[in-house]
């Protein structure tokens, strides 16, 4: 009787002290993992401060100079044809990686990444990236006729007319900023 209740006293000090060293460690993890947490979370909004404030303040340069915001680059980087072909873009730059160098790689990709919506503007008017002035102003004149929401009655496609008529009035905006700054830097060579 002795011995049972001796081994019963033994079991219940083991387990006892089990107990305890067992709720000491899961107070340790949770504490552990309330501190990842918190520092992760600080991390995150950190890093998201930063690429705020990157995404408004940064520019890059194009080919010419120009310096461009970023967050009007990344607008224009969706919309371009480099993205928009990005399997036979990504082998293009990957053989005009081996061949040409990374300097002249991270050029290219800046080029083809069209931070200025150039090339995204010629494609909504229809127009070659060859073509002059004339031919711009006629294409949107004639595009802006043609999408302009006045014209269209029914309401669903009076949306996508607007929407239309919008990118229309967009790439015009663009291609003019562009003959523009042309202008400019023609007549700075000039003098």
């Amino acid at each position: 009787m002795l011995q049972k209740n001796f081994k019963s006293v033994i079991k219940f000090y083991f387990l006892n002290k089990m107990l305890v060293l067992f709720n000491i460690l899961s107070s340790l993890y949770k504490f552990f993992y309330r501190r990842v947490t918190i520092l992760i979370s600080c991390g995150l909004l950190y890093s998201a401060l930063w690429c705020s404030y990157f995404y408004f303040n940064a520019t890059l340069q194009d080919a010419e100079g120009e310096d461009i915001p970023v967050h009007e680059a990344i607008h224009h980087f969706f919309r371009s044809p480099w993205w928009t072909d990005l399997k036979k873009s990504l082998s293009d730059t990957w053989t005009f990686l081996k061949t040409n160098g990374w300097l002249e790689t991270w050029k290219l990709i800046i080029e083809l990444s069209d931070p200025s919506g150039e090339q995204n503007a010629y494609k909504v008017l229809g127009l070659s990236h060859h073509a002059n002035q004339t031919e711009i102003n006629s294409s949107c004149r004639l595009l802006s006729v043609k999408w302009h929401p006045d014209k269209v009655k029914d309401p669903r496609e009076k949306l996508t007319a607007q929407e239309k008529f919008y990118e229309v009035q967009e790439a015009c905006e663009i291609l003019s900023k562009n003959k523009a700054r042309r202008s400019r830097r023609n007549k700075k060579s000039d003098s």
